[in-house]
């Protein structure tokens, strides 16, 4: 009985002691002195399954910022290509003009030319052919990579639904955990007042609902963290 008691005591002494020092860490993040008077409250709630965040992965990975960040690199790579194209495309120029001849003092005649040009680089046509096919190397090379990246954020994403799934189910469970392990504690005390189990039985059933209380709420703010980094995951905001 005295070991069941110092160990809830034990157990009481170190929540206080915690729960100080997480708000005053609280107080120093959001840049407020700490006070003792300051009394936090538990807002760990949990209104909704998580089938009301599901989306399509293939659709939401467009909301994703590393994705058009690719999209942006594929762009600058068919830029390069066009660029290497055009120095050993043919240069054609345009021109005009105007010419006066005066065969006497009073005879003037004016004239108007138009000319063109054109310039073919035919002794670096290898070396730009090569070019030429260089440049769509990389560009394939770019668009393998823009798919391989783009299928490793959809995985991501389902990975993080995944997670989200699995932090509801540990919820459920603790629910009921939770649940039955404070009947057990209300049966306790129940019996505990009719004389039918001593103390001992009475501060392991406390002891019990307790650890269930913890797991609880561990279970709630993990459920509210995958929330959060799912829809993160899916370029939206919470």
């Amino acid at each position: 009985m005295r070991q069941k008691r110092s160990e809830v005591l034990l157990n009481k002494s170190r929540l206080e002691n915690g729960m100080q020092l997480a708000s005053m860490a609280y107080c120093q993040y959001i840049g407020i002195p700490y006070d003792q008077a300051i009394i936090f409250t538990d807002s760990v709630t949990v209104k909704q399954s998580p089938d009301s965040l599901r989306v399509d992965s293939t659709e939401a990975v467009k909301k994703r910022t590393e994705y058009h960040l690719l999209q942006k690199s594929m762009k600058a790579q068919k830029l390069k290509t066009m660029m290497t194209l055009g120095e050993y495309l043919p240069q054609i120029g345009i021109g005009a003009g105007v010419y006066v001849m005066q065969y006497d003092e009073t005879d003037w005649i004016e004239n108007q030319v138009l000319f063109a040009s054109a310039t073919i680089p035919v002794s670096d046509w290898w070396g730009g052919s090569f070019n030429l096919q260089e440049r769509k190397i990389q560009e394939k090379i770019e668009s393998n990579n823009q798919e391989d990246k783009t299928r490793l954020l959809i995985l991501q994403m389902e990975k993080a639904w995944k997670d989200l799934e699995d932090a509801y189910k540990q919820l459920s469970l603790s629910e009921i955990t939770r649940s039955h392990a404070e009947e057990n504690l209300n049966l306790s005390r129940d019996s505990y007042s009719n004389g039918i189990v001593d103390v001992a039985d009475l501060l392991e059933a406390q002891a019990i609902f307790q650890q269930a209380e913890d797991q609880l709420i561990e279970a709630k703010i993990t459920y509210r963290i995958k929330q959060i980094q799912y829809m993160q995951m899916t370029g939206r905001a919470f």
